[in-house]
């Protein structure tokens, strides 16, 4: 297995937060992510919401959906999941992968692959996402 073609690179902004649970285990917060970018070299959109959990020894696992949009109209569906931990200073950076479903257009193709990525928030909620295929 190696991992192929840059697929995608976002930047964006966390939009919203919400503590769903904090307890022994651990605290869940849920967030909203806008992202703007390129697949494939096009212009899109995507949109997130995820939840991270902070376990007892500090490293993050995260799960979400997202949606991405081009400028062609083409739209791509999107489960995710990654594990990450804090930095020194406060980013976040997360390993992840994505799974596309119900990808139209030109990126029907990422339906039957998957998406390896770095995504990284700040501690102002600028984020970065970067995926590569999976082959």
């Amino acid at each position: 297995m190696a991992l192929g073609e840059l697929v995608s690179d976002d930047t964006g902004q966390i939009t919203g937060t919400r503590i769903l649970s904090t307890d022994t285990t651990g605290t869940t917060i849920e967030l909203s992510l806008q992202l703007t970018g390129t697949i494939r070299g096009v212009a899109q959109t995507t949109m997130w919401t995820y939840t991270t959990v902070t376990r007892p020894d500090g490293s993050i696992y995260g799960q979400g959906n997202g949606v991405l949009t081009t400028v062609n109209g083409d739209v791509v569906h999107l489960i995710g999941h990654g594990s990450g931990k804090a930095n020194p200073g406060g980013s976040v950076r997360f390993l992840t992968m994505l799974h596309a479903h119900g990808a139209t257009g030109q990126n029907t193709d990422l339906n039957n692959i998957g998406l390896v990525g770095e995504y990284e928030v700040a501690v102002d909620g600028t984020a970065t996402n970067k995926n590569w295929e999976w082959k």
